[in-house]
């Protein structure tokens, strides 16, 4: 709120300024019309529009009403024609400012969610090369799977935030051997970083340090290696919010590492790993009142749906969910179906009485985008199985808006009823 009200102040102020300035301008140029409202080519007009289509609809009714007075007391007859004209031009003028900003933020919006499924790909195909590089590795002497335990720390987190936490400690000091270091996570309310979780002793956080510094000023992880200042640490994980590349939400510091593991590939793996695990944190933070609730669905899925709700509720973005009810003797077109989506589609399915419920969220698609997926797989189904096994299918789209978890519920509800 208050950052609202210093960006209408700012608003006025520079509409203020330029009126002033114009109208200096004018007196000193053309005396008898300092305003131009007579002039071919007016540079009133053309500055309460460049200030409306910059500023918005609140900077040209400010630069128009303050022009009031003066028309008044500059011409013996007030220029209302002029007035009411110019007073046409900047409302076009804010509503095309207005449409386009809009238009802006979608785009931005649909970017940022579409770059955030990357950034959680991307993060899944290297943990998933982490583990078996890692099971190579240890085969003989020591099995580990570091997605085995990134799955064993997932569901801790929903139950279990504190033992998530060492596990995670755990991880990082037999997967990548460090034997002392500290995970900081930022406070919301307070805007600064709170111990989370440890290896051995605690290892104090100085932001005056000259690696935290270097973390921070140039947005990357950094390590003893790569600064000729003298630090307490030997490296510096500084871990960014995946929608905010900005933004750092957590700091882990490594105090003691075999010098043999103190290099880029085993520092940025550690960096991978907090990566996932602060992005799960978020997850099971942004939807903890609805997991005891949908116990049968997937939190991933469940977060999908929560951030496309909020899209559709703040930009009016629309997504589909595509609710198949298939019996449970035709099993396989569960993923004949899964093997037809989208790379950004998501699938899951849970088991009700005798029927599998098959939810395929389409996100940001509309109706008629869910429509033209719907009739795709409805005819790779008959090419493939026959006319008669769409008829055994019940199918269903839904809408997600506000009340979507509200819908969820009730349409498991009524199958749970159904004999």
């Amino acid at each position: 709120m208050a950052k609202r009200d210093i960006a209408v102040k700012f608003v006025v102020g520079e509409a203020v300024l330029f009126f002033v300035i114009l109208t200096l301008i004018g007196f000193y140029f053309n005396p008898k019309d300092p305003l131009f409202i007579h002039s071919t080519v007016n540079p009133f007009v053309l500055l309460g529009l460049t200030i409306t289509l910059f500023y918005g609809l609140i900077g040209g009714l400010v630069f128009l009403v303050i022009s009031v007075p003066i028309f008044k007391f500059i011409y013996p007859q007030f220029p209302l024609s002029f007035f009411l004209w110019t007073l046409l031009l900047i409302l076009i003028a804010g509503e095309f400012f207005s449409y386009w900003k809009r238009r802006i933020e979608l785009s931005e919006e649909e970017s940022t969610y579409f770059k955030s499924k990357l950034r959680k790909q991307t993060n899944d195909f290297i943990l998933l090369k982490l583990s078996h590089d890692q099971l190579e590795k240890h085969y003989l002497v020591k099995p580990i799977s570091i997605r085995t335990v990134l799955e064993k720390i997932k569901k801790e987190l929903i139950n279990n935030r504190e033992k998530a936490f060492e596990n995670l400690m755990s991880l990082i000091s037999e997967a990548f051997f460090v034997r002392k270091g500290s995970l900081y996570i930022k406070t919301s309310k307070e805007e600064s970083f709170k111990l989370a979780s440890s290896i051995s002793k605690p290892v104090e956080l100085d932001m005056d340090d000259p690696l935290v510094r270097e973390a921070i000023e140039e947005g990357r992880t950094v390590f003893l290696s790569s600064s000729s200042s003298q630090s307490k640490y030997l490296a510096v994980i500084p871990v960014f919010d995946i929608a905010n590349d900005d933004e750092i939400i957590a700091f882990f510091l490594v105090k003691d590492l075999p010098f043999r593991y103190l290099n880029a590939d085993n520092i940025l793996s550690i960096n991978v790993a907090l990566i996932w695990f602060m992005a799960e944190l978020e997850k099971t933070e942004m939807v903890k009142d609805l997991i005891n609730e949908f116990r049968y669905l997937p939190v991933d899925f469940i977060v999908e749906v929560q951030t496309v709700k909020i899209l559709q509720e703040k930009f009016g973005i629309d997504s589909y969910i595509v609710v198949y009810k298939i019996p449970e003797n035709m099993e396989d077109i569960i993923q004949f179906i899964h093997n037809r989506i989208r790379g950004v589609d998501f699938l899951v399915y849970h088991k009700i009485n005798d029927h599998y419920i098959v939810y395929v969220l389409l996100p940001l698609s509309s109706l008629s985008s869910a429509e033209g997926f719907s009739n795709r797989i409805s005819n790779e189904l008959k090419r493939r199985f026959g006319n008669e096994i769409k008829d055994k299918i019940a199918e269903k789209f839904i809408k997600i808006d506000g009340n979507i978890f509200k819908i969820l519920k009730k349409e498991a509800n009524q199958i749970w009823e159904e004999k």
